[in-house]
């Protein structure tokens, strides 16, 4: 079965041989790539590890950035790699509500080929997820008819470079509940999300909210996946690696190995087709 994963990275190639200069800039890119063992990868190792795992494509979003000038230079390659991978690329560009100017910078996305924002660290930015910034963020991708994706950062567990910064459950909820039929995708299962799904009203609210599950297996034990497939429905579910954290081949066979059909033909591919199909730039 060919598969899409909905939860990869890229970086521009200048951005891996500048790490070491970029680091000293940026505190959560200091914490997750500043160590030279720290995974990177370019748009030619995505697409090598695709054909290794013999799927169809990637949801590929950069990295939360603070500066303006690294926002840029990674939209930049990751809408011309989109662009010459012939559909195999499903870009999700970066923007910093934090900084002025940055509609500029979304407007530009959006017009050369973004279909979605993400993954979104908000406090990590300095930004409110639920503010005025998140509000103009949200009406913006909603005119355009584009995806959010967001990190969301459990509140309890171990510690891993990266953890922090991201959406919290509560917050999520809020913002999902403002913008209802704004899709948003809530990755690394949610983070704990999809429990509230059991209250009626909550799961009412937030019906346009998918779940990636980006990282399961350093997170979580071998049944969760098929827990939020119970909680939050198969259609709500989607495949992810982590890439280049995680192989998608071996993510992709352990996932398949614990999903029945039809079930596994949804999280694995369908819904992210359905989802980044319908949701298109118009």
């Amino acid at each position: 079965m060919a598969g899409i994963d909905s939860h990869t990275h890229l970086f521009a190639p200048g951005q891996l041989a500048a790490r070491e200069q970029i680091a000293p800039g940026d505190r959560t890119f200091r914490e997750m790539y500043a160590n030279p063992a720290a995974k990177m990868a370019t748009s030619r190792q995505l697409l090598a590890a695709l054909d290794e795992a013999e799927m169809d494509a990637a949801v590929c979003a950069g990295f939360a950035f603070s500066t303006e000038d690294n926002l840029i230079e990674q939209n930049e390659y990751l809408l011309n790699a989109a662009k010459a991978a012939g559909g195999r690329i499903i870009p999700v560009a970066t923007v910093n509500p934090a900084l002025a100017g940055w509609e500029r910078v979304a407007h530009w996305a959006i017009d050369n080929g973004a279909r979605g924002f993400g993954e979104l660290r908000p406090h990590n930015q300095r930004w409110d997820p639920c503010g005025p910034e998140a509000r103009k963020l949200c009406g913006l991708a909603g005119d355009a008819g584009i995806v959010l994706l967001w990190h969301c950062s459990e509140p309890v567990g171990h510690r891993y470079p990266g953890k922090e910064g991201g959406i919290g459950s509560a917050e999520l909820i809020k913002i999902a509940t403002a913008f209802p039929r704004l899709p948003m995708i809530a990755a690394h299962l949610g983070a704990g999300l999809s429990f509230y799904l059991q209250m009626p009203e909550v799961r009412a609210a937030i019906d346009s909210v998918y779940f990636d599950t980006a990282a399961a297996s350093l997170l979580y034990d071998e049944e969760s996946v098929t827990r939020l497939v119970d909680l939050a429905g198969p259609e709500r579910v989607l495949f992810g690696s982590d890439y280049p954290l995680l192989s998608p081949r071996l993510q992709f066979q352990r996932l398949s190995a614990q999903l029945p059909e039809p079930v596994r033909e949804a999280v694995c591919g369908g819904n992210a087709r359905r989802l980044f199909s319908d949701n298109g730039k118009k």
